[in-house]
């Protein structure tokens, strides 16, 4: 048994394996794209924020804040313009206090310390996104036009102050060229800003008026494809001219998610594998049952043989010694030699059954050729054969059996199952009993072959038992050459012909059947 249990520890071992596998695989893409989609998000975020100009994202009038409800802003955010020197010139956010210069200086600091265009701030829970100043002007919120507005202009294409038909001076209006220059961020006011809430006429054709400076790559279209990467922002390449403006996002909403994400994948792993183990368990006790009922018929098996042949061999050694003896007479020596050969008789016939049922489970009905059997003859013959030793015993042996029906099999094999269960018929009917045989149609593609004899009854439990390999339900009818191997012997030819076998037993009457399938 200690096989046994090495083979159920290892079918839980194997599964559990590919379960836990399968778990980290699993919970890994969830967390690996649940966390690329938040990023991808709040960077996309970032870069739309980078390409407005500072003041544009205030919302202070009501028609703004309405005409700003489509936009992907989700993250609390603010922004600072640093000049090339690293210092603070202008701030821009209505989600913070700007007010303490000294902690959004520290903050700047650290930005400008790193290579990265885009990094995490960890202590502060922000996200930061480097990029270049928009060259157009900040513009007071009262005369600012609000996002998806462009400004009013006169006929000469003058600014127009709001409510005024007056233009506005130049050095209020700032550069009357609104196309901002340079940064790969940085976006007309009027060119689409998609996401932002920015809106304005048609995109000017390419080349006509925004141009790159130095060696910087444009900034990828931002839009709302699921498919937006991170990793398509080219990097910053500053040309110690113009200021910086630095993106800061607020991320401790996306930390707290990952982490209760986290938490909860471990959660959600750790009953499952206990789930699957109890599972593999389970299984592995139903899987490893036909191996362990195989394990325990065979020490059966060798046990009841072992016994079945010691009783002879201890009858022949004994009279052996005896017939040694010199102070035995003839007849005294006949007796003795008369045993021997009975005893070497019986286990000759035991050491024949052993060696059949060994040939039918090695696949012997298999390896003989398979032929088309006349059935119905080949039972009235065997009934013929059976009658003299039915006669010689007492018993009646009538028939019943159907002409025409024929099956595809080993001859040999089909033979042998129903001389064994005239034989076991013979053996056990009660005396002066009538044997009943017959073969008739069981539905349209099956056939069905019954003994009856009249005998004691069977219980339910012997019933279950009595194919088994050496079962008796009587021990004493092992003298009467019955090893309890004739009706597994049977149930196997039976079984490898795609059959079925079984025992019926109503009524003083016990009847063993056999189905197979004709041709």
């Amino acid at each position: 048994m200690e096989m046994i249990k090495k083979l159920r520890f290892r079918f839980v071992a194997i599964t559990m394996t590919i379960v836990t596998v399968m778990l980290i695989v699993i919970f890994g893409l969830v967390l690996s794209l649940t966390h690329r989609r938040i990023y991808s998000d709040s960077v996309k975020m970032l870069s739309q924020l980078s390409g407005v100009p500072l003041g544009m994202n205030q919302n202070r009038r009501p028609e703004r804040r309405e005409r700003n409800k489509e936009t992907n802003v989700q993250l609390p955010f603010f922004r600072v313009e640093v000049d090339s020197n690293g210092e603070i010139i202008a701030t821009d956010g209505d989600f913070y206090d700007l007010t303490d210069e000294d902690s959004l200086q520290t903050l700047v600091d650290d930005v400008l310390s790193r290579s990265d265009r885009i990094g995490d701030l960890s202590d502060y829970n922000l996200r930061y996104f480097r990029s270049m100043a928009s060259d157009m002007k900040m513009m007071d919120p009262g005369t600012q036009p609000a996002p998806g507005e462009s400004p009013a202009v006169d006929k000469d294409g003058k600014a127009l102050a709001e409510g005024s038909s007056e233009p506005i001076p130049s050095e209020l209006s700032g550069n009357n060229n609104i196309m901002p220059q340079g940064d790969d961020n940085s976006k007309s006011m009027s060119q689409p800003q998609e996401n932002s809430g920015m809106k304005g006429p048609e995109q000017p054709p390419e080349n006509s008026g925004q141009n790159i400076t130095g060696n910087e790559a444009p900034n990828p279209e931002i839009t709302n494809k699921e498919d937006f990467d991170p990793g398509a922002i080219g990097k910053e390449n500053w040309d110690g001219k113009r200021n910086r403006v630095i993106v800061f996002a607020d991320i401790s909403s996306e930390v707290a998610t990952m982490r209760n994400l986290i938490r909860n994948c471990m959660l959600i792993a750790i009953l499952s594998f206990l789930v699957f183990l109890v599972i593999a368990i389970f299984f592995a006790r139903w899987a490893v049952k036909p191996v362990e009922d195989a394990w325990v018929q065979q020490r059966q098996f060798v046990s009841d043989a072992s016994h079945e042949l010691k009783t002879p061999l201890t009858v022949i050694l004994t009279d052996a010694e005896m017939l040694k003896s010199r102070k035995l007479d003839d007849s005294q020596k006949k007796q003795f030699a008369e045993n021997i050969f009975t005893m070497a008789h019986q286990m000759r016939g035991l050491v024949d059954s052993l060696l059949q049922l060994a040939r039918v489970d090695n696949g012997a009905i298999q390896k003989q050729p398979q032929e088309i059997i006349d059935l119905s003859k080949m039972i009235s013959d065997e009934i013929l054969t059976f009658e003299v030793l039915f006669f010689e015993k007492g018993l009646m042996l009538t028939e019943n059996v159907q002409e025409g029906i024929s099956i595809k099999g080993s001859r040999q094999h089909i033979k042998q199952a129903i001389e064994i269960l005239l034989d076991n018929a013979q053996k056990y009917s009660d005396p002066k009993g009538t044997v009943t045989v017959s073969l008739e149609k069981s539905g349209s593609h099956k056939c069905l072959i019954s003994v009856a004899d009249p005998g004691e009854q069977i219980s339910e439990e012997d019933l279950k038992n009595i194919f088994k390999r050496f079962y008796r339900i009587d021990e004493a009818r092992a003298m009467n050459h019955s090893y309890g191997l004739g009706l597994s012997i049977a149930q196997n030819i039976v079984t490898e012909h795609k059959g079925k076998i079984w025992a019926e037993s109503k009524d003083g009457i016990n009847t063993f059947k056999i189905e197979l399938p004709m041709v």
